[in-house]
């Protein structure tokens, strides 16, 4: 099988290279995704650029018998093989299986234990320490841990960068940190990144905001559509006015556009 390792800005431009250095068309290639493309975190630092290996299969060549078979005996074989020439799904791959088998069994039998969480840990701050590195921000980390998460409130100057509006840079920070980090034991141990305490003080925001607008509709009758919101953030108002008998609760819209109406109750 001849195979040749493209590097370039996108999947779609790697294919096309690697056909024309092979002289192929796409329905012949075998094509695998080394490394997807990435513009890098917030557009700023580790860029990556995507990375294809394009194979064209060397020709079946059938097994030849020790001897030459008949004529008549030539055409039974032929029409056994012609389903094997039109398979309109590749079959799954057997590596695949095992990793989803694997997974569900790891799920299933999981035991909390403090040493993977301390290498979590360790792990997460690694990652989090070249992104500010990178960044060129000076940046403290806390840690503190329960069976439950692990908390990384990071302290310093000028860090509002890590925040973005109403949190979504340091939910997507997060994100990246948990991928980073949670490989080793299938994400089992959950890391919450904070800046300075933001997210308690954007809860009691929130909180605030919730009864403020229940208030409202209850004297204006009137339903009440809260601004787009996160799923953790419409969490805390659905939270915030469980308890009131006059009023309830619900998300509507698509997302990432989900957000909470507050209306009376019937």
């Amino acid at each position: 099988m001849r195979t040749v390792r493209i590097t370039a800005k996108t999947i779609e431009v790697a294919v096309e290279e690697g056909l024309k250095q092979l002289g192929i068309s796409r329905e012949e290639a075998v094509v695998h995704v080394v490394e997807q493309p990435s513009s890098g975190l917030f557009g700023l630092i580790h860029k990556k650029m995507a990375v294809v290996d394009i194979s064209a299969p060397d020709e079946e060549i059938p097994e030849e018998p020790a001897e030459e078979p008949k004529a008549e005996e030539k055409a039974e074989p032929l029409q056994e093989a012609k389903p094997e020439e039109k398979p309109e799904e590749p079959a799954p791959a057997p590596e695949e299986k095992a990793v989803e088998k694997a997974k569900e069994e790891t799920k299933d039998k999981f035991v909390f234990k403090q040493e993977e969480q301390d290498k979590t840990a360790e792990e997460a701050k690694k990652f989090l320490a070249s992104v500010f590195k990178g960044m060129h921000l000076d940046v403290t980390m806390e840690c503190m841990m329960n069976e439950e998460r692990i908390l990384l409130n990071l302290h310093g100057e000028g860090l509002g960068i890590l925040i973005g509006k109403h949190g979504q840079t340091l939910d997507a920070l997060q994100y990246l940190t948990n991928l980073a980090a949670g490989k080793a034991f299938h994400h089992h141990y959950f890391v919450l990144l904070d800046v300075e305490n933001y997210r308690e003080r954007r809860k009691d925001t929130l909180e605030a905001l919730a009864r403020r607008l229940a208030g409202k509709v209850k004297r204006t009758g009137e339903a009440v559509k809260l601004e787009p919101m996160a799923a953790g953030e419409r969490r805390i108002i659905h939270l915030a006015l469980q308890n009131d008998g006059a009023v309830t609760t619900e998300s509507e819209g698509e997302a990432p556009h989900r957000y909470v109406v507050i209306r009376l109750k019937d």
